[in-house]
């Protein structure tokens, strides 16, 4: 009995490690699509937008390629943060943007914008604090559906960014115009969207717009004070 029982445990240690396993890599996976999928097709955008005013306004096609330039550098220091993660024994890969807050989804509207998406952008509500883990997976709901609008969108396309704080939780809310959208396919972005939404407690909703153009709406409940204090 007590051998089988070793036997039993060691499996289960086994099991453990491999799901452990499991979900790094699932981490690791999503920090590396939200990274590369946004840096690059912004540098994609920008790099077409500056090779059609090449010829006829060069100062334009400067100011475009200085763009693609910070884009670069932004995309190489964030793939720095996640190799030294990684390289740091127990790090995880969300660990990474924990500078990240919901503010800077402001620059991410600002950023949308130079690159061709014209992003509009807007607080309601009276902003409380918000838990860094909740405060980064909405930053990057926002980035991968901002990512996709100017993928998808087509030319002349716009898009709005709103941060809502109620007094039950807080909530991002990404429209954009464009090309009619009869059915939104799920790919690797939307499923990062939904596991950063559901890894903060929270709910994620994509659906198509009848005038054309996607929304994206992720909510977050956040506990009240009178709540965390009852549950000490």
């Amino acid at each position: 009995m007590l051998e089988d029982r070793t036997v039993e445990l060691e499996r289960e240690r086994e099991v453990t490690a491999a799901q452990a396993v499991a979900l790094d890599r699932v981490r690791i996976a999503r920090e590396l699509h939200d990274v590369v999928a946004h840096h690059v097709s912004v540098m994609g955008v920008q790099a077409g937008a500056a090779r059609l005013v090449l010829d006829r306004d060069t100062t334009e096609a400067a100011r475009i390629l200085s763009g693609i330039e910070g884009s670069a550098r932004d995309a190489i220091h964030e793939l720095r943060q996640l190799l030294e993660t990684l390289r740091t024994p127990g790090g995880e890969a969300t660990d990474t943007a924990s500078t990240l807050t919901l503010d800077d989804i402001a620059a991410l509207a600002e950023a949308s914008t130079e690159a061709g998406l014209p992003t509009d952008y807007a607080v309601i509500g009276d902003p409380v604090p918000v838990p860094s883990l909740v405060a980064v997976n909405l930053y990057r709901i926002a980035q991968e559906s901002l990512t996709n609008a100017r993928r998808h969108a087509g030319s002349g396309a716009t898009a709005d960014v709103r941060v809502r704080y109620d007094d039950d939780g807080v909530e991002i809310e990404i429209v954009n115009t464009g090309r009619a959208v009869t059915h939104v396919r799920p790919g690797l972005g939307q499923l990062g969207m939904r596991e950063r939404a559901a890894a903060s407690g929270g709910t994620l909703e994509v659906t198509s717009r009848p005038l054309g153009g996607v929304r994206v709406r992720a909510r977050v409940p956040l506990p009240t004070p009178d709540r965390a204090g009852a549950r000490r």
